[in-house]
């Protein structure tokens, strides 16, 4: 009992050590991550013109619109983040102009006469091109009664009509106000229509040894000073230095896979259900003939020709795009070069026209098999396609391929002269006869079966260079000594990333379905604990794009920070590099040779080539050789056989002379024209606009604490 009253008399004691463990929590968690939720909202994943932008709503709308795609996952997110900030731009501008969206307007642009380019891509019938009305009025007629998964979706859809609508409302105004001016019409069909005819010498920069060719500091800022904002980067970026260690399969490995094939060669010869086989060892089925054009690669080369086999035959395991193979002869024919045919097709849109489609063919197909109906009568009565229907179902005559997969597989491959076929297509179910073949090049067809299996390496290799890259880690955790073993060992080589901005999910030579491991590696480079020199001490792994196995292993170190400006050092040298070698050695060319006075093929040391390039534009740049707008500008403004040059191409150090200029003449149809050169505008006046709207507001961006 005194024990408890102690407690009590100290009771406040108690309480301010709790509130200060409290606080304590807080503070740490605040420290850490995305723990600003303590002063911002934690579930704002940005915010534009002031207004956040929930996670919450964008995790769902992704969850809608990408619901089970096949889609880069940080590409689909970059896509849905621009869309966002759209839309809050767009509401923001709506505020000043008045450009909304009414209640009756929204209904017009979901069920109306006039529907939004959203509801036709979402409602639009891929089969037969219509739109499913029923499917829009479950929608609005039975809203309330439709699962939450439907409702979301529609929720999500009408954000997008009312953002489209406004982006339309908004872009007409600016496509309105667009105009050209007398003298920059007269300008623009001056370098548009004058043609000139030069005649140029070129000494190519590929004459100079990159080696030979030092890129000092004055050399970049020099380049770099002609056009500062070309460069300047609105953002804090990264440069990542990064080594690929490749995972090439054993030769144990491709034997292996090898004697997995040459297991199954007897199964495959005797297979009689050829088709089911193949797809059972996950081959793909295909129903065509090949012709000796057709087939490219072992199957048909110098030292062997799979046409040369019987039917029935099986050949490999032979090597393919990664793969060892064996391929089946299953049939032989020769392929008619052309077919005619006539078909009565019956649209479908749902199961229930599907079935009563399928029982009318049927009826029809025993009428004529019987011979108390004609095809071509018939299908004047009940074809639906409105082009052939009148000639009695008449398709004419038509090459290979040139009919849908289904259809083409029946006339050239499957189907005979005068027997009847019903076939389903994207465009409904057609009751399907062949009225005529020609045979001109009396080209052999063989019809194969293939299976594989891919030369993937195996665990023993994999786990052996995942503990190579691991030891380089661990022996070098710093990039200088990294750096320094790689360059020394020459069996892999550092490359550079550079200017990476914080939310990035691609590095270049990663290639495809790379983007988790980049986005790994970024988001390392930009954490707060990460500082330049450092090396992750993660070995990061990437996919062969199709089969999906590990073939490479990443290691990676922080080569330095870059503050949003201009860049320094390497960062900025890497941007430039191309550009400043082109100076350097056009400066080189230039002092060696000394002056010069007319066009010839050889300048001191350099050999150099004689165009004469025809009736050319100021606006095309073109060459004959190529594209070089300043040169082309130069020449346009010069007078007739004056010598021009030296001047600095893409390509080389360029000479010329002006031989020919024929004026446009004067413009006949001026509105027309002024139409013509305001398109260009008027097509890309909404990028430029949104870009700088986003500018304008404010974008705040805090996508890196989420994903």
């Amino acid at each position: 009992m005194g024990l408890i009253t102690s407690i009590r008399k100290r009771l406040w004691v108690v309480t301010i050590l709790m509130a200060l463990a409290l606080l304590g929590f807080i503070v740490m968690d605040m420290s850490s991550g995305r723990s600003s939720w303590f002063f911002n909202n934690p579930d704002s994943v940005g915010k534009i013109a002031g207004e956040s932008i929930s996670w919450k709503d964008f995790q769902k709308t992704e969850s809608v619109l990408y619901k089970n795609a096949d889609v880069d996952i940080y590409g689909r997110k970059e896509y849905l983040w621009n869309q966002f900030l759209e839309k809050g731009v767009l509401k923001e501008e709506a505020k000043h102009i008045g450009f909304g969206v009414s209640e009756s307007e929204l209904t017009e642009l979901e069920f109306g006469n006039n529907l939004s380019p959203i509801i036709e891509r979402n409602f639009r019938d891929p089969n037969t091109g219509q739109i499913l009305r029923e499917q829009l009025n479950q929608f609005k007629d039975g809203y309330d009664a439709l699962p939450q998964e439907a409702k979301d979706f529609w929720q999500v859809q009408q954000k997008e009509i009312i953002k489209e609508r406004q982006f339309k409302k908004l872009e007409n105004i600016i496509k309105n106000s667009l105009y050209m001016p007398d003298f920059m019409l007269a300008r623009q069909h001056e370098e548009s229509n004058a043609k000139i005819t030069l005649i140029s010498s070129m000494i190519s920069y590929d004459q100079v040894n990159d080696k030979d060719v030092t890129i000092t500091d004055e050399d970049v800022q020099k380049f770099v000073s002609k056009n500062p904002n070309k460069y300047k980067s609105e953002y804090d970026t990264r440069n990542i230095k990064y080594s690929i260690i490749d995972i090439i399969p054993t030769q144990e490995d491709s034997a292996n896979i090898r004697k997995i094939l040459e297991d199954k060669v007897e199964a495959f010869k005797l297979a009689t259900k050829d088709s089911i086989y193949v797809v059972s060892n996950l081959g793909k089925w295909d129903e065509a003939y090949k012709t000796k054009s057709e087939i490219k690669g072992v199957l048909n080369d110098s030292s062997f020709s799979i046409f040369n086999l019987n039917v029935g035959d099986v050949y490999g395991p032979y090597v393919e795009e990664g793969e060892y193979r064996l391929a089946k002869v299953i049939g032989k024919k020769v392929i008619p070069d052309s077919v005619k045919s006539r078909h009565i097709l019956r649209q479908v849109k749902s199961r229930e026209e599907y079935i009563a489609a399928s029982k009318l063919l049927d009826s029809l197909k025993t009428l004529i098999e019987t011979g108390k109906g004609k095809f071509d009568s018939l299908a004047m009565q009940f074809s639906q396609d409105g082009g052939s229907s009148i000639k009695g179902g008449d398709m004419g005559y038509y090459p290979k391929g040139a009919m849908v997969q289904q259809f083409n597989d029946i006339t050239f491959y499957k189907g005979e002269k005068g027997k009847l076929y019903i076939i389903a297509t994207q465009f409904g179910l057609h009751l399907v006869q062949i009225t005529d073949q020609k045979f001109i090049k009396n080209e052999m067809g063989v019809h194969l079966g293939i299976i594989s299996e891919t030369i993937a390496p195996g665990d023993d290799i994999t786990d052996s260079k995942l503990e190579e890259a691991q030891k380089l880690i661990e022996e070098n955790n710093n990039l200088v000594n990294l750096e320094k073993v790689i360059n020394e060992g020459g069996k892999y080589k550092l490359e550079t990333a550079a200017n990476i901005l914080e939310n990035g999910y691609q590095i270049k030579n990663f290639g495809e379905n790379s983007s988790s491991a980049a986005r790994d590696i970024i988001k390392w480079a930009f954490n707060k604990e990460t500082k330049p020199g450092d090396v992750s001490l993660e070995v990061y792994s990437l996919q062969d794009p199709i089969k999906k196995f590990t073939n490479r292993y990443i290691i990676a170190g922080l080569s330095s920070i870059n503050e949003k400006g201009i860049p320094k050092g390497e960062a900025l040298l890497d941007l430039v590099r191309e550009d400043v070698m082109k100076d350097v050695k056009f400066n080189k060319i230039v002092a060696a040779i000394g002056t010069v006075n007319d066009l010839t093929t050889q300048y001191g040391s350099y050999t150099a080539v004689i165009d004469t390039t025809k009736e050319t534009t100021t606006n095309s740049g073109q060459l004959k050789t190529g594209y070089e707008y300043d040169l082309i500008s130069q020449v346009a403004i010069s007078e007739p056989n004056s010598f021009i040059g030296p001047i600095r191409g893409e390509s080389g150090v360029y000479f010329a002379k002006l031989l020919e200029r024929k004026d446009p003449g004067k413009q006949n149809n001026v509105a027309m024209f002024r139409q013509f050169y305001k398109h260009p505008a008027v097509n890309t006046a909404m990028t430029y606009l949104m870009a700088a709207l986003k500018k304008n507001y404010g974008v705040v961006d805090h996508r890196s604490k989420f994903f």
